[in-house]
Order: C-alpha cells, then structure tokens, then sequence
C-alpha cells in the first residue's frame, strides 16, 4: 500500500522537480549561449549538472553549440555557459552574462502565461515547477551563496549579478 502511494504520488512529483529543474538551467544556459553563437563566429559549450566537467556526462553538439548533460539528475540544478573560439569586448560579455537571467525571466513569464490558461493537470504542476525554478534562477543570478563554487580547473564562478558589476567595472577603469 504504502509502495503503491510512493509510487502513484512521490515518484512523479520527484520526477517532474527533475524535469522543471533540467529545462530551466536548459533555458538560463541556451540565454547566454545564444548571443555568443549569434554575435560571433565562436562556439558556446553548456554543462548541465556541472561547472564545467564534462565527464560522468553525455553530450550532444548542434552546429557551433555542444551540451554536456550529466548523467546523475540531482544534479541537473547547477549549469554553466562557457563560450569560446571568439574575442569579446566587456560590452558583449556583460550581454552575454545577462542574457542567462532574461532567459529565465522569459521562462518564467511564458509558464505564468501558459497556466492562465486551462491545460491538464500534471501540465499544469510541470508549469508550475518551472515557474517556481525560474524564481529562484534570477535570484540565484543575483544573490551569491555562503559557498564557494569553481570550475573543473579552479577558477570561481560567480552568480550573473556580481560578474555583470564586475564587467561593469573593469570597463569604467580601462
């Protein structure tokens, strides 16, 4: 009984976290790859899952875009965008690191359009996830955390917010 509640209720609640939480960083990601692909004639790599670490991880490429997804989904809450093959000036780069956080705003916005609208309900929950994600995505952008997070090879990574001011300023100074 208490496998059959499991397993009609937790399972797929878990699963769509799972699912909202992918397409999110999904979106944030593709938001900074997008300029840098459009602008350039660079290439933009996305991690899923990771920081930059590629291995445990399955990847894809579409044109000048690969995606690196890991493998584990409980960690598919944490993303990166490193572009690449291509110079950019400080104005380019604060458009890129802000196009993540309007990825999420768009997210967000189209699923609180969408759920104005009547659709099944376990479209609607996905929806909601997304939304909810898509919230707490701009305020991970802007907010840092207590802790410290670095790449595969030790360089830190900073939340949009505080790399845009930084950008900002290493533009007023030079």
């Amino acid at each position: 009984m208490i496998f059959l509640y499991l397993f009609n209720t937790v399972l797929p609640i878990l699963l769509l976290l799972l699912l909202g939480s992918f397409f999110h960083v999904l979106i944030h990601e593709l938001g900074h790859a997008t300029p840098v692909l459009l602008g350039s004639r660079g290439w933009a790599t996305i991690y899923i899952g990771s920081y930059g670490d590629p291995n445990q991880s399955f990847g894809c490429r579409i044109g000048r875009l690969k995606i690196w997804i890991k493998y584990n989904p409980f960690l598919w809450f944490r993303g990166m965008c490193q572009p690449g093959g291509a110079s950019f000036s400080i104005g380019r780069q604060i458009g890129y690191v802000a196009a993540g956080p309007l990825g999420s705003l768009l997210l967000g916005a189209s699923s609180c359009g969408l759920l104005l609208i009547q659709l099944p309900g376990v479209v609607r929950l996905l929806l909601g996830f997304m939304l909810l994600f898509a919230a707490m995505g701009l305020l991970g952008s802007a907010i840092p955390t207590g802790r410290r997070r670095y790449t595969r090879d030790g360089r830190p990574v900073y939340p949009d917010l505080i790399l845009i001011v930084r950008l900002w300023r290493s533009k007023r100074l030079a």
